[in-house]
Order: structure tokens, then sequence, then C-alpha cells
């Protein structure tokens, strides 16, 4: 009666253990399968924006890069490439669905699209973000949000900081160290 324990035991755990093999190996293979790869191509490249806008609408946008993108090396580096490339162009139109009407729409994700777009085809990284206001009101200065809105932002990494950027005005904060 003890061997049939015994065997009925050693059965279960011989099968939970392939079980928890074979769920490993499915985890493995997911991630190795499934994870995006990211490759930098030394030449002239193409980089997309994908935006999602209010309508639900999805808008994808082909940039021209230097060969070679590469962060800004300093905090002065970054304060005259944006002083000098201004006041950013951001006229353009939008065609509203239901009326067919075209209407300009400047809002905050465009600014920071833009300005993502310019950093892209001067050779530069920077990233696209979007804070809640309680953040985004206790960093920057310049401007204020009303509260529970968001706001989109672009962010930099200068050596071992990150620094966020409002993209209508060019204030730039610091936010953390990475390590």
């Amino acid at each position: 009666m003890a061997y049939g324990r015994f065997n009925k035991v050693t059965g279960i755990l011989l099968i939970l253990a392939t079980s928890s093999l074979v769920f490993c190996a499915g985890a493995y293979l997911g991630k190795a399968i499934f994870e995006p790869q990211a490759s930098i191509d030394h030449e002239m490249q193409t980089v997309e924006t994908v935006v999602d806008e209010p309508v639900e609408k999805v808008r994808v946008e082909h940039v021209e890069t230097a060969k070679t993108l590469r962060n800004f090396q300093n905090l002065d580096e970054l304060e005259q490439w944006l002083g000098n490339i201004g006041v950013l162009d951001i006229s353009f139109n939008v065609v509203d669905q239901e009326t067919g009407q075209h209407i300009q729409t400047f809002d905050c994700e465009d600014y920071a699209i833009r300005l993502q777009e310019k950093a892209l085809s001067d050779g530069y990284i920077m990233s696209f973000g979007v804070i809640r206001s309680t953040e985004y009101n206790a960093l920057f200065k310049q401007k204020r949000i009303p509260a529970d809105k968001i706001h989109a932002i672009n962010s930099v990494i200068l050596g071992n900081e990150v620094y966020y950027i409002e993209p209508q005005t060019h204030e730039i904060v610091f936010v953390a160290y990475l390590d």
C-alpha cells in the first residue's frame, strides 16, 4: 500500500516538474520570439513616429535622420541646439472626419512630436513622453497646466542624467540620475 502511494506521489511530482520545464521553456522562447529587436544602422535610416490621437486614429510619419544618432553631449549643447531651432513650424492641416473641414490643431503632442522629429533629423536622440499635471507643475516653472490633465513633453539623456524639455517654451528641467 505504501508502495502504491509512493508511485502516485512520484508520478505527480514528475508531472509538475515536466509542466514547470515546459512553462519555462515556453516563456523563454516567447520572449525570444516576441521581444522587439532594435538595431542601429549606420546608414541613412527612417524613424517612424506613431502617435495615438484623441479620435483614436494613428498617424505614422517618416523622419529622415542623420547617418548616426547620438545623445546630446551636455546641457550646453542641448541649450544651444534649442536656441538655434527657434519656434517650430507646426502648421499643418487636420481634416475633421465628420465634417470634412480642414482645421488646424496645435496641441502639446504636436509640439513634442515636431521637436522629436527635428532632433532626429539633426542626428540627436530625443524621446516623446506624457506626464501628469502634478509632476509637470512641480518641475516646470514657465507654464502651468490644470489638475488631472496630462501633457506631452520630450526627454533626453545627458551622460548620467535625464532631463525633460517643455516643447513649447524649450524650458529644460532635471528629472533624475540614471545610476
